[in-house]
């Protein structure tokens, strides 16, 4: 009758400890580990219009992981890093880039690339004149682009 009182105790004990146990890993899984310290959000839009479709890419200026999001039908955006949401905090150097649906080959195979709404400056971060600072927290970013001033190859536009 001694043990089957002591191996109650024991049992109980063990029980509390895995409840214990079970409890910091449900924490730990609702909280994230780490998880990244800022999340980006907005609307892209081209000459005060929403663009209805392309990609968003935030690149750290002094290198790092780089942060991307799929432009909705309805101009907005969230970035994201691989599979994480969110993004660190910093200086980015931002691309647009939006084309219109391609065209599938008669052959078959994947669609060909359609032309580009955006104009190709966007694309590039050298070129894009686009530049923010992600702080920590919630950060809404609208971006507003413009189809003047620069034609799709980059070049200044030149009136005769």
């Amino acid at each position: 009758m001694g043990e089957s009182v002591v191996m109650k105790k024991i049992f109980r004990s063990c029980e509390r400890s895995l409840s214990v146990v079970l409890c910091v890993i449900g924490a730990l899984l609702l909280v994230g580990c780490g998880g990244k310290p800022a999340s980006v959000s907005g609307t892209v839009t081209l000459d005060g219009k929403p663009l209805e479709r392309g990609v968003v890419g935030f690149a750290p200026v002094n290198g790092g992981m780089r942060a991307a999001g799929m432009i909705q039908s309805d101009g907005s955006y969230v970035l994201s890093t691989n599979r994480d949401s969110g993004l660190e905090t910093g200086d980015y150097l931002t691309t647009v880039s939006s084309r219109e649906p391609g065209t599938v080959p008669a052959q078959g195979g994947p669609p060909m690339p359609g032309p580009y709404i955006t104009p190709r400056r966007y694309a590039i971060s050298s070129t894009s004149g686009l530049q923010f600072k992600v702080e920590k927290g919630s950060n809404t970013i609208d971006i507003e682009l413009s189809s003047e001033g620069l034609d799709n190859a980059g070049t200044t536009n030149r009136k005769r």
